[in-house]
């Protein structure tokens, strides 16, 4: 079969012998039947990392003695895939595989080389874990060395704890480093050394070099196919599939349980992919529901939307009880402001800034950045939730403009103009603004706190000093400031 030659294959390119090789993973199979395979495909994200928890909780309460990684990522969050590696890395008396169908690039390539063996496929690609932001020029930049050092230490950690090449496994993250395989006659086997260590060998240190090869020159990242990775002392096996491990692992009688994600895990992934869309159109339909009267479809809008949000936050463990009270307290302070309070700043101000505050607390699970990535990802989330603001202030201008013509909308806004000829007018005072004072006016519309009332035939336009009025309800007119008349419920 294709299988055993690629299993068995010579390693002539090298001109050494791969010294630990499938066989003897064979031979320190687990000696149990019970087998869980824990797929892993797509963005790796927050929502992921929960879900492998739970996952590997169940694999390890079922008694399973071997657990295989199932990875197929182009990558994803960086702190995920922390997560995800060191939970995997600190499994306890439980055998850990990756194996690789197709790809496990960038972040999953350090989930894979957190497990104790790899094993790929044919096709399949590991490595290129270079760390990338989002430019603001357009596009992506690679950050800078302090997130690439934590990076390193992680692959460099797992690697020595595995067995993997560790200098091979740092060049998948920096292109600075360049690799070469040399052998020696104390070491006919041959190592991996830098490129800088070889030029700094002596000419007594030359003279042992028996043979060199360059594995990856500086200024490119390591990423391997399949044989590569095998020749390179990553894969310790290259298989067809997933029946195919099973059979080389000489466990193919068992029958594994195939953990997947749920459907609330993927959705939570899901949702938190358009969070900030969903936080735009939140504040918007609130801003909406302060503007119309008594409460309706935008309110309804506005709560499931900022709802959904924080609750998908608090799902993958960002959002919590502090910055969520934070949040809705901006929304109340916002409220006051445009319902009871003329003007704009007094309590407005305040409230946009402790939204602002708890929207992007709510993203991360740090308050006050304390590493090069932590300010990366602060950055990006202040970037998220302006964008947010500003995609509901766009909202907010179109519905104004274009709901008048849409059916379900148009009685949220006033669509005829007010003129004299309609009625819309304030009787003559003869006696000057205290002929108003002290009548008493029935309410044409709720008074929240600003609407009509009908005084003597007169419809006028008033404003109540906070207070809520129903439609229908008997008013007195208790003071007149400039065109203001101010009005109390009798």
């Amino acid at each position: 079969m294709l299988i055993t030659h690629f299993v068995l294959i010579q390693l002539a390119s090298s001109g050494t012998e791969k010294t630990e090789d499938s066989t003897i993973s064979i031979e320190n199979r687990p000696n149990s039947d019970k087998i869980s395979i824990i797929p892993l495909r797509g963005m790796i994200d927050g929502g992921i990392y929960n879900s492998i928890k739970r996952r590997v909780e169940i694999a390890e309460e079922s008694g399973s003695n071997l657990i295989i990684f199932e990875i197929d990522t182009f990558g994803g969050q960086l702190e995920a895939a922390f997560e995800i590696s060191e939970h995997i890395s600190n499994i306890k008396n439980t055998k850990t595989i990756a194996f690789i169908p197709t790809k496990a690039i960038s972040a999953g390539s350090l989930i894979a080389i957190s497990c104790n063996d790899i094993y790929m496929s044919p096709q399949a690609e590991l490595g290129d874990c270079e760390p990338i932001v989002p430019s603001s020029e357009g596009g992506y930049k690679t950050v800078g060395e302090k997130i690439q050092t934590v990076l390193r230490t992680k692959f460099r950690k797992f690697a020595e704890k595995n067995g993997y090449p560790v200098l091979l496994a740092e060049a998948m993250v920096t292109k600075e480093i360049e690799v070469y395989h040399v052998a020696t006659e104390e070491k006919p086997e041959g190592f991996y050394i830098s490129g800088r260590e070889l030029k700094e060998m002596n000419q007594e240190e030359e003279k042992k070099l028996k043979s060199r090869k360059l594995i990856i020159e500086e200024g490119k990242l390591l990423t391997m196919h399949a044989k590569e990775a095998y020749e390179y002392h990553f894969a310790k096996g290259i298989v067809e599939d997933r029946n195919s491990l099973l059979k080389l692992l000489n466990v193919e009688n068992a029958s594994p349980d195939i953990l997947e994600t749920n459907w609330s895990e993927e959705m939570v992934r899901f949702l938190g992919k358009i969070a900030p869309i969903l936080l735009g159109i939140g504040l918007a339909a609130i801003w909406m529901e302060f503007k119309s009267p008594g409460f309706g479809l935008p309110g309804i809008i506005g709560i499931l939307c900022l709802a959904t949000v924080f609750l998908n936050k608090h799902a993958v463990g960002l959002a919590e009880t502090p910055e969520i009270l934070m949040f809705f307290a901006g929304i109340v302070l916002l409220a006051v402001e445009i319902l009871f309070i003329p003007g704009f700043g007094i309590a407005g101000i305040p409230g946009i800034i402790l939204i602002l505050i708890g929207a992007i607390l709510s993203f991360q699970d740090f308050t006050i950045p304390r590493t090069p990535y932590d300010v990366d990802m602060f950055v990006k989330n202040i970037f998220a939730v302006m964008c947010s603001i500003i995609g509901s202030g766009i909202t907010i201008l179109l519905l104004f403009k274009f709901m008048p013509g849409i059916p379900l909308f148009n009685r949220l806004v006033l669509t005829a103009s007010e003129t004299s000829q309609s009625g819309f007018v304030i009787p003559p005072q003869p006696a000057g603004e205290s002929s108003l004072k002290g009548r008493s006016g029935k309410t044409l519309t709720v008074l929240h706190p600003t609407g009509k009332i009908e005084v003597n035939d007169n419809t006028l336009d008033v404003v109540t000093e906070g207070e809520y009025i129903g439609k229908g309800q008997i008013v007195e007119i208790v003071d007149i400031r400039g065109n203001r008349i101010v009005v109390k419920a009798i």
